[in-house]
């Protein structure tokens, strides 16, 4: 019996795609780093409930490692700081990691929402891991052994739920 969406179609009307994109946001990542490398104060901000792990881009986390290295210990972040901790030779497309640099602080829109950038970002990330945590769930009800008793997934999926809505409210 199948359920959902008969016609295979998405709540937009595209065709439903198995192989879906995990959402994640390029353009706030980017807004958020351009942020914190225009006014590092920003970082204390978003320090209190942002994670170098809600970053989708595995760029993005390292940069964003290092701005939080720097800042902690009291030093300023900028393109011209930051590059000499990433490597020489990474490209970012056509453009050398410094020119990316560059370019986050070029494109920065406005350093006062940087909160609002990596709440998106983290929101992302959340659905991101919720995703993966239904998936193992779905996963694990249809190869589990047949002497597992369906409650047992089920109360394992709530504990990995809880776990995520406690790490979420935090």
């Amino acid at each position: 019996m199948r359920r959902g969406n008969s016609n295979n179609r998405d709540r937009f009307g595209e065709p439903a795609n198995e192989q879906r994109e995990l959402p994640r946001n390029l353009e706030a990542e980017q807004a958020l780093l351009g942020a914190l490398l225009v006014n590092n104060a920003a970082y204390d901000a978003v320090a209190s409930f942002f994670e170098i792990e809600h970053f989708s881009e595995p760029l993005h986390q390292r940069i964003y490692a290092v701005i939080a290295d720097s800042v902690r210990v009291g030093r300023i972040a900028t393109p011209v700081t930051l590059k000499a901790y990433l490597p020489a030779d990474l490209m970012v497309g056509d453009m050398t990691v410094g020119e990316y640099l560059s370019h986050l602080v070029a494109e920065a829109v406005t350093v006062v929402n940087a909160p609002d950038y990596a709440r998106v970002v983290r929101d992302l990330a959340l659905r991101r891991t919720l995703i993966e945590r239904l998936s193992e769930a779905v996963d694990e009800a249809y190869t589990a052994d047949i002497s597992t008793p369906p409650w047992d997934l089920i109360e394992r999926t709530e504990t990995a739920l809880s776990k995520l809505s406690s790490s979420a409210s935090e």
